[in-house]
């Protein structure tokens, strides 16, 4: 077993993943309250510190709560502030999340770092905040290897594309993981998890509706996911306006608000919102707002609604026994921002051998 500390650690998809491959998280930190409260819930041994980050002593923490060695510093600092990643200015480093992230990991020393963003993140700023993290963790000691991802690829019915830099020591190597699934299976791929896969076993429901009861098991994921639980949680719908409701009904298998009528299409509106998902393809990248019809692609295939909390959940691989404290909408939030659990697991099962040797 290894040990990690988790930065801006949300919901904790991360810390799941890789905690089934062995990488335990001793301290994580996060800002968000429900975030930090559902972190808690799932990883009981974890210390949780809901607090700003550029108010925390990594020396202080490492030496106070936990002398053993912490093999892996991971997490994903949000977007906002690296267009200010390139200015050397020191005001400019204490405000940004990005020098945080690079200041807690000079303080904590761990064997590997494991950097998460979005899929662009090498071309944000004309490459500014790529470039300066690969230099910076050079110049504190670390090699550096970076890939573009998708969750699909290793399990997820998700298709979630994100930038992985991972950091190692000189006595260390890393490989990033091969693909376990592909579109259509291979002699080395499995094929992969589809919607319906994930989802299938949910009952039906209509608008404010709720549901405490599974059906059958259909699928390896849904029994995967399910594991011992018995009792359905989170799988509740919106309480839709009669035009909502009429505007879903009129959406076609796979299809969007351009198969409307158009005098019933809102006026301003994204050609993939109130649009149906696909049940026979890994769905595509959820959102924050996966349960509202009018955000990007997130109408049920067969139902006049949009994904429930624990259609999300089961979209980014959380199992069903996984306890989400807040709000439906903070709930939502801390799904769809999260790192998908089978490509933090891939991820950790390379870091677990590379710690390892």
């Amino acid at each position: 077993m290894f040990n990690s500390i988790d930065l801006f650690s949300g919901a904790g998809g991360l810390s799941c993943g890789l905690s089934q491959e062995g990488v335990r998280t001793l301290v994580a930190v996060e800002i968000n309250k429900d975030f930090a409260e559902t972190f808690k819930r799932n990883h009981k041994k974890c210390v949780v510190i809901n607090e700003d980050i550029g108010k925390i002593n990594f020396f202080k923490l490492m030496k106070n709560i936990h002398p053993e060695r912490i093999d892996l510093v991971c997490g994903g600092p949000p977007c906002q502030g690296f267009s200010t990643v390139g200015k050397k200015d020191e005001k400019d480093k204490r405000n940004s999340l990005f020098w945080q992230f690079l200041r807690a990991v000079e303080e904590i020393k761990p064997r590997m770092v494991l950097f998460e963003n979005v899929s662009g993140f090498k071309k944000l700023y004309k490459g500014i905040a790529f470039n300066t993290l690969v230099s910076e963790l050079n110049d504190i000691g670390y090699k550096v290897k970076s890939e573009i991802l998708d969750s699909a690829n290793f399990g997820s019915p998700q298709h979630r594309k994100r930038t992985i830099v991972v950091g190692y020591k000189e006595e260390i190597t890393f490989n990033f993981p091969l693909p376990t699934h592909s579109k259509n299976g291979s002699l080395f791929t499995e094929k992969y998890n589809i919607l319906s896969d994930a989802i299938s076993d949910l009952p039906p429901l209509d608008s404010n509706d709720e549901s405490k009861k599974y059906l059958k098991p259909k699928t390896s994921l849904q029994k995967e996911l399910r594991g011992k639980e018995k009792n359905l949680t989170e799988h509740n719908s919106t309480n839709y306006g009669d035009k909502m409701k009429l505007i879903m009904s009129l959406v076609p298998k796979n299809g969007s608000i351009k198969d409307v009528p158009e005098h019933l299409r809102p006026k301003n509106c994204f050609g993939n919102t109130y649009a149906r998902l696909d049940n026979d393809s890994p769905s595509p990248t959820i959102t924050r707002n996966f349960g509202t019809p009018s955000s990007s692609r997130c109408i049920h295939p067969l139902q006049n609604r949009a994904l429930s909390t624990r259609e999300g959940a089961r979209l980014q691989g959380f199992p069903d026994s996984y306890i989400f404290y807040g709000s439906k909408t903070s709930k939502n939030l801390q799904i769809g921002n999260a790192v998908p659990i089978h490509l933090a697991k891939a991820l950790g099962k390379e870091i677990f051998k590379s710690l390892k040797t």
